[in-house]
């Protein structure tokens, strides 16, 4: 996973953190990739949720102080993300680093964060570039 302009919602310190969510799902992928143990895959999946629990707070901390309406269904979003990223870390505890599950965790995390930073918090951006300043 690649970041680029078309990710940038307009709010600096999200872009900034949404290119570093990038970076880490680029580094779990070259985890996944290189013959890792399960249990150093395992961490780097913690690392990465971790990151995307502070991220998730941070942006519906702006859309609380902005009065953005949207807010719940982003809400709605990044609790559906954290719950299958729970079930997909409790597989690979449970099953093992298998390649169905490697390519599971590699395509749902990168088609869902490029889903939603394309289409939900675009929209956010969208509307706090429109707030007066």
């Amino acid at each position: 996973m690649k970041w680029s302009n078309e990710y940038r919602v307009g709010i600096p310190v999200i872009d900034a953190q949404h290119k570093r969510l990038f970076e880490l799902i680029q580094e779990l992928s070259e985890a996944l990739h290189s013959g890792l143990r399960g249990s150093d895959v395992a961490r780097t999946l913690e690392a990465l949720d971790q990151y995307t629990t502070r991220h998730f707070q941070l942006e519906e901390k702006y859309m609380r102080e902005s009065g953005y309406p949207g807010i719940e269904e982003q809400q709605k979003a990044h609790v559906y993300f954290g719950r299958r990223f729970a079930q997909l870390q409790d597989l690979l505890k449970d099953s093992g680093l298998t390649l169905e599950l490697m390519n599971s965790i590699q395509d749902e995390l990168s088609q869902w964060v490029t889903e939603h930073v394309t289409g939900l918090d675009k929209k956010f951006g969208q509307f706090y570039q429109s707030l007066p300043r």
